[in-house]
């Protein structure tokens, strides 16, 4: 029978001892111990243990890119689609913090794309910063919704359309996406692409038949956000679908 390191037994004592109310495998991710973790992981200790902020460990080793821990979790069948406080899951938060790798390897471990956090968001709204259209069609594989929208109206394309990534936004579209859907506020892709100065995803947009003359709740259309931040070549473009 494997023994536990005197390392590990001496930090498991410390912490003990201390009345820190944090796991051990908790804590030696925070102190960016990786190994002393991988050493934990190996030893049994509890893989959906919690931190006093209610997040997991496989949520905080995501956060805090440890790769090889995640991995090691994952093989010890780690709960892939355990919430953290607000709700993220881990696929949101390897997404989000550009681990695509890790994002696929959840998913293949069977990981809910559909799961939403407290504001009603998803792994496809949460997107990429990257113009990952790959990792996208994977989520749309796994029957991730091209129309989902958040609590507050906001929808995968106007995310795509306000980062200006293309070949998302041309995927999402392809798939069935609402051009001209608004939120809460009456804000529309095409006016988050305008605001931003993204002049491709402006000219896909209005070639998919996307409305320059909508407004917002405050009267404002595409154009009016593209004067504000004097983004020049997107007003030319609105003017002349305008007329």
């Amino acid at each position: 029978m494997s023994r536990i390191p005197i390392l590990s037994l001496f930090v498991l004592l410390s912490l003990s001892l201390a009345g820190c109310s944090d796991p051990p495998l908790i804590n030696a991710l925070d102190d960016g111990d990786e190994k002393l973790a991988l050493t934990l992981i190996e030893q049994g200790a509890d893989i959906n243990a919690r931190n006093r902020a209610d997040d997991p460990v496989l949520a905080v080793a995501i956060r805090d890119g440890y790769e090889e821990v995640v991995q090691s979790l994952l093989h010890k069948n780690v709960d892939v689609n355990a919430k953290g406080d607000l709700g993220v899951t881990p696929l949101m938060l390897a997404i989000s913090g550009e681990h695509p790798e890790l994002a696929r390897a959840l998913i293949e471990r069977g990981a809910d794309v559909n799961a939403e956090d407290r504001m009603g968001n998803n792994a496809m709204i949460i997107m990429p910063l990257k113009d990952d259209v790959q990792l996208i069609q994977l989520l749309i594989d796994k029957g991730a919704g091209v129309n989902k929208v958040n609590k507050n109206g906001l929808s995968p394309l106007m995310v795509a359309s306000f980062l200006g990534h293309v070949e998302i936004m041309k995927l999402l579209l392809a798939q069935g996406a609402k051009v001209d859907a608004q939120t809460v506020d009456g804000s529309t892709a095409l006016m988050r692409a305008a605001r931003q100065g993204h002049v491709e995803a402006v000219r896909l947009l209005l070639a998919n038949g996307a409305d320059p003359k909508l407004r917002n709740s405050d009267g404002e259309m595409a154009i009016t956000w593209a004067r504000k931040h004097n983004r020049q070549e997107v007003m030319e473009l609105l003017t002349a679908a305008g007329d």
